[in-house]
């Protein structure tokens, strides 16, 4: 597998929440296809709401494997009679990182355009952070012509640069969170291939994570799985977050999140597999798919695994590429641990 070109048509790839239509899901449904080439029974399809699903293998229980292929962005609030475009954050972008920075504009046709902000010459502090509303979109054209190219509502991304190799293993792009798990959903099929199991697996890119969970809402309801399993990034540790978790080892939540016996099936995966990990302790809803799943239908027993990320919700995140295979690497592990005793293990004495 050639890890960083997959993740570099992942992360490229345009799909703010709400518009995953844009790119993404196309992209996604593309790569779910090339690697479901091999087994038998498999299924590529979306559904109406735009979730992208991969099923193979038969026998035993259902489990539905989740990552979410949305990604934060900015949409178009106003266009000034200059030509400049107002923006609004869609799904949390954190303003601070903007100026200056290059983005693409979805208008009528894709438009480049640069971030610009007051000068701090005629700013009344120079040490102020800028908000959303103070900063413009510069696309280089007079009103006329914006306003035939662009509508209020069209989504603005990060430009996408491409994934960048650092030192050490370490990889650096746009839309990490979440196109890197869909990854790692490809990682547990390419193991998958090697492996007997007896189990029907459901892998979905889902929808919407990063404002509504419509996504993992309607496809949870719809697979109606006995099983699943969430993957999402949770925070690196860095210098300026040194509270976040090694970058080299994986975490599995626990909480009311996540059902017990979910997470002792996880772990017993990780250590049989030899997959370093660490515990996250989740004491409420974990702001994942999880928090949707759990609650789908009758109740779903759900587990979270995440790789930590560092710079999340910039143009910059940065992962580890060994730790987030581990994450495909272990839902593989996990699925082939399975046997005809699944409903016990999952029963709660």
């Amino acid at each position: 597998m050639e890890s960083v070109k997959i993740l570099d048509r992942l992360a490229k790839a345009p799909g703010v929440t709400g518009f995953e239509h844009a790119g993404i899901r196309d992209t996604v449904r593309e790569l779910f296809t090339e690697f479901t080439a091999g087994f038998d029974n498999a299924e590529v399809y979306s559904d109406v709401n735009g979730n992208v699903y991969a099923e193979v293998g038969e026998g035993g229980p259902k489990i539905l494997i989740m990552a979410h292929m949305d990604e934060i962005g900015m949409a178009v609030s106003k266009i000034e009679k200059n030509g400049m475009l107002r923006m609004v954050s869609v799904a949390g972008v954190d303003p601070r990182v903007l100026p200056g920075g290059e983005v693409l504009v979805y208008g009528r046709e894709t438009l480049r355009g640069i971030v610009g902000a007051t000068p701090p010459h005629l700013t009344a502090s120079k040490d102020k952070a800028y908000k959303m509303d103070e900063l413009t979109v510069d696309v280089g054209l007079p009103y006329d012509k914006v306003v035939s190219l662009v509508s209020v509502g069209d989504r603005i991304t990060f430009m996408p640069e491409g994934v960048l190799e650092l030192k050490n293993g370490f990889v650096s792009s746009k839309s990490l969170d979440d196109r890197a798990l869909v990854f790692a959903e490809l990682v547990c099929l390419e193991a998958l291939k090697k492996r007997r199991f007896s189990a029907r697996v459901v892998l979905c890119a889902s929808v919407n994570e990063e404002k509504t969970g419509l996504g993992a809402r309607t496809a949870s309801y719809s697979v109606k799985p006995d099983m699943g399993i969430v993957m999402d990034v949770t925070f690196g540790k860095a210098s300026n977050t040194p509270d976040g978790f090694d970058m080299d080892k994986l975490t599995l939540a626990v909480g009311p999140n996540i059902h017990p016996k979910m997470f002792e099936m996880l772990k017993a995966a990780a250590d049989g597999g030899k997959i370093p990990w660490e515990y996250e302790p989740c004491m409420g809803a974990t702001g994942t798919d999880a928090t949707d799943m759990q609650i789908s239908g009758l109740g779903i027993p759900c587990g979270l695994i995440s790789p930590p990320l560092r710079y999340m919700h910039t143009n910059a995140e940065t992962i580890s590429l060994e730790t987030l295979e581990n994450c495909g690497k272990l839902c593989a592990e996990f699925i082939t641990n399975i046997g005809d005793d699944w409903r016990d293990k999952l029963c709660l004495d």
